[in-house]
């Protein structure tokens, strides 16, 4: 028995049906780009909520803390009113006392007499520093940022401070810039220069000589929407240790150490305050638990 195969007719391809193919191959690369929009376009509605509700959550931050700078300058200027109020009459004691000394002519009265005095000027003099912070920090350093040539800007701060401070032959300065830094960037400059002339002034109070390094660089600190934020670095070393001891606490090592620290620690604590204003910070370098230098941290991008 013979079996036929049965074949099947060969199909042609017109024009037609080219175009067709064509099409519908368009046509599926089309619908697959539109869900790659579509994927895109919910992403971006996602960022420009979430961007939105950061602006949001700025606006009321920025609102609280100009009304939190608001109150904070109020206390201290009542601060500093009643500081300046108390001291007249301790001023008054300091009179008296020198005016009763001056009329006695038993030796040890006037020892007596001299010690209070001595103790009397101390505490006048402790008001005074106390009114002349809270009024510093009341008011704060008028200062905006500038534009500025990172490099230009130190070597003319260091070369004034140079001529200004490190006048003795036992004290050296060195400036040291870190390849890391951009070439411009708007700063804070009058805020930088009453820091660094400050914290200049802080050790060269605890050493008779020395040599201080004063290094500039960048650190990246993280990312954020695709932006390095990162922030420009400032620090001053010393090749020695001071005898100051420091722990975790400013209240406890400013206590601790305030015969050793310019004007009780104010000084410190004016400088903390300014650089916090700009949004920097100020870190204590330690060898051991021995200070031997300071480090800012300025935003270099926000």
């Amino acid at each position: 028995m013979v079996t036929i195969d049965k074949k099947a007719k060969p199909k042609i391809y017109t024009e037609s049906d080219h175009m067709l193919k064509d099409l519908k191959d368009e046509l599926a690369g089309l619908k697959s780009r539109m869900n790659l929009i579509e994927e895109e376009q919910e992403k971006n509605r996602n960022l420009l909520d979430q961007l939105s509700f950061q602006e949001d959550l700025s606006n009321e931050l920025i609102a609280s803390q100009h009304e939190e700078t608001k109150i904070n300058k109020e206390n201290y200027k009542v601060i500093a009113n009643v500081m300046h109020d108390l001291k007249s009459p301790v001023s008054n004691v300091v009179e008296n006392l020198a005016g009763i000394m001056s009329e006695i002519d038993d030796k040890d009265a006037q020892d007596t007499l001299k010690e209070c005095m001595n103790t009397a000027s101390n505490v006048l003099s402790s008001f005074t520093e106390v009114e002349e912070f809270c009024l510093d920090a009341g008011e704060g350093l008028h200062s905006s940022q500038q534009p500025v040539d990172i490099k230009a800007f130190f070597k003319e701060t260091v070369s004034g401070l140079q001529r200004e401070l490190v006048h003795s032959a036992g004290h050296s300065l060195r400036l040291l810039v870190d390849k890391s830094i951009p070439e411009k960037s708007p700063l804070y400059t009058e805020a930088i220069k009453h820091c660094l002339e400050g914290l200049l002034k802080e050790l060269l109070y605890n050493r008779s000589s020395a040599s201080i390094s004063i290094r500039i660089a960048s650190e990246k600190s993280e990312m954020k929407y695709g932006i390095e934020i990162s922030d420009l670095t400032i620090l001053l070393e010393m090749d020695q240790p001071t005898d100051i001891t420091w722990n975790e606490s400013w209240v406890d090592s400013i206590q601790l150490n305030q015969h050793s620290l310019l004007n009780s620690g104010f000084n410190l604590l004016r400088i903390r305050d300014s650089l916090r204003k700009t949004g920097g910070q100020l870190e204590i370098c330690k060898n051991a638990d021995k200070v031997n230098g300071f480090k800012i941290y300025l935003p270099l991008t926000y």
